[in-house]
């Protein structure tokens, strides 16, 4: 009986081994990588920018707009799919193939976070390191500053057609509690358009952008200079604070690095 369970155990890590993985949602690959599993990915979606290496790898397209014949020709064994990875038509597709399609919670809070490293590790085979992962990110955290003494703005867009702000329920709101500043664009929920005039009268401190869209603007005085912020000073003088795009948009492990680069930011102001 003891040999029957050590060759069924040594079957199991020889299939694990054998998997392609496609990871489709850049959390999900910097856990990958975290963990160790790395060599099982044949692919990884466009929003997989950390680690570097993982820029390396064939890419599928943009997780939320997957197409069925891209993921396909990678010949995977698996599909790790971050909530709201799509399309559904092709989801299907794929795993009307055979491929596995695993999909993953979105994190929108710490706890969350752990409970999607503990299910990555799980399914990877990798629980052991998947707890001091978990271990690691809960000794790095701060705790959450009580008193805040700065106000800021998270902008997604800031162009033409207006300002998009990250209010309650979002990964930049969760960053700032924990950096002891407060959230301008709080009065409302996820990422909405907020009102130039209004935010004349409640002025913040600095502003936030992640880094794809202030370089899709032509860098950072460009952004700053965008017409939809000239009533802001803190645009006037360039008071931008401009995150890596996974850590201010997504909860990764590094989500003590979103805190700390918020943290240092609002002090030298």
């Amino acid at each position: 009986m003891k040999y029957l369970i050590f060759f069924l155990a040594l079957a199991t890590q020889s299939a694990l081994a054998k998997e392609r993985v496609i990871s489709a949602g850049g959390t999900l690959t910097e856990i990958i990588y975290a963990l160790d599993k790395q060599n099982s990915l044949v692919a990884v979606d466009q929003s997989s920018m950390y680690p570097q290496q993982a820029t390396q790898l064939p890419q599928v397209g943009y997780y939320r707009d997957l197409a069925a014949e891209g993921v396909l020709s990678m010949h995977p064994t698996a599909l790790l799919a971050l909530e709201g990875a799509g399309r559904e038509q092709a989801l299907k597709q794929i795993e009307a193939t055979g491929v596995k399609v695993i999909h993953y919670k979105k994190p929108t809070s710490v706890n969350e976070l752990l409970e999607l490293i503990k299910h990555l590790g799980s399914d990877l085979d990798a629980n052991l390191k998947a707890q001091n992962l978990i271990t690691k990110i809960k000794k790095s955290l701060p705790n959450k500053v009580k008193t805040q003494t700065h106000n800021a703005l998270f902008l997604l867009s800031a162009n033409e057609r207006g300002l998009v702000a990250a209010g309650q329920e979002t990964v930049p709101n969760l960053l700032f509690n924990y950096a002891g500043i407060t959230n301008i664009a709080a009065t409302h929920t996820g990422f909405k358009a907020i009102n130039s005039e209004v935010l004349a009268v409640n002025q913040p401190d600095f502003l936030v952008a992640p880094a794809h869209v202030v370089q899709s603007l032509g860098g950072k005085q460009a952004f700053c200079k965008q017409p939809t912020l000239r009533l802001l000073k803190a645009a006037q003088e360039c008071q931008l604070l401009v995150m890596d795009s996974l850590l201010s948009l997504g909860i990764s492990p590094r989500i003590a690095t979103a805190i700390q680069a918020l943290h240092e930011y609002k002090t030298r102001l």
